[in-house]
């Protein structure tokens, strides 16, 4: 890219990822969240569920006094407090829509532009069609209610696609699936979007060009990172967003380079979004117990390289 990425997009990295943290801690929380913070590399930070109140309240103060974009990162919440929007139990449905409010909530108070979220389990194709419908049901309701809860700013609820066969086994799935469902919510809420991860395609059995283009009037932001599978029993199979340069993984300089010069043709850093700017987020961890600097310098050489050849 000819232009400096600081004129084009934020560069964001999801939190919970690289430091998980138990909600009996939240000091370790703030403590991870201010390492990004004070690193200007990162314009952009995807927190997830904190269960407590004067810790969302700090975390909102540094965030702001930082000048990040704060997005919501609702996979890593959904899976802690067994979210499932697509169930076909109602009470399930229903307790996970009260819980999605909930969540909605603390978004305004932490001012997250856009919060994440994802389906339950795939459970077979007999009941593929009505678990989609439950999901779009569910997701209207969800929409409707952050759009009435505007305050400065209306946000904006995205779909987070992922594997139906391989690993997380979501119900959306298909990028064509999702685009569907996304047209079909868009109809009545326009706060509704999709999210695409650069390291879940793969797994889904997807060109990333493909699907970039399929999707590419529906993203709000997107994933970048890396996976694993090339054999089910290495400790790191599947979704488990390891850095990049591991031997046989998916994602390197070059499908890096190569995707970002998708998301420039498909005009995804000039087009409107919920965000001051385009928002690319870094989903990686750590892999044995590395430590996360390690990874953070990992994230930055391979960007880097990337962007300067995409």
């Amino acid at each position: 890219m000819k232009e400096p990425v600081e004129k084009k997009a934020f560069i964001g990295i999801v939190l919970p990822k690289l430091f998980p943290f138990s909600q009996t801690n939240p000091d370790q929380m703030i403590s991870s969240l201010m390492k990004i913070l004070e690193d200007p590399f990162f314009t952009a930070v995807e927190v997830s569920y904190i269960a407590d109140k004067n810790a969302r309240e700090l975390a909102k103060k540094y965030m702001q006094y930082s000048c990040v974009e704060t997005i919501f990162n609702g996979g890593d919440a959904f899976r802690e407090l067994n979210i499932n929007l697509s169930s076909l139990n109602p009470e399930i449905r229903s307790k996970s829509i009260e819980q999605c409010k909930m969540l909605i909530d603390h978004c305004y108070e932490m001012d997250a532009k856009i919060m994440h979220i994802v389906t339950g389990k795939f459970e077979g194709e007999e009941s593929r069609e009505h678990s989609i419908n439950a999901f779009i049901d569910s997701t209207i309701k969800l929409c409707k209610y952050a759009k009435d809860k505007t305050t400065t700013y209306e946000l904006c609820i995205s779909l987070e696609t992922g594997d139906r066969y391989m690993d997380r086994r979501y119900l959306l799935g298909p990028t064509n699936e999702a685009v569907h469902v996304a047209r079909t919510i868009q109809s009545e809420c326009s706060n509704f979007g999709l999210l695409l991860d650069q390291s879940h395609l793969p797994i889904m059995g997807e060109d990333p060009n493909k699907s970039l283009w399929l999707a590419k009037d529906f993203l709000t932001h997107i994933h970048i990172g890396n996976s694993y599978i090339k054999d089910r029993q290495v400790s790191y199979f599947g979704d488990k967003h390891i850095p990049f340069g591991v031997k046989d993984s998916e994602v390197g300089v070059v499908e890096l380079m190569n995707f970002i010069r998708t998301l420039n043709d498909i005009n995804f850093f000039n087009s409107p979004k919920p965000t001051r700017k385009p928002v690319i987020t870094f989903e990686v961890g750590c892999l044995e117990h590395k430590s996360p600097q390690l990874v953070i310098a990992n994230i930055k050489r391979t960007f880097f390289e990337a962007w300067a050849n995409a």
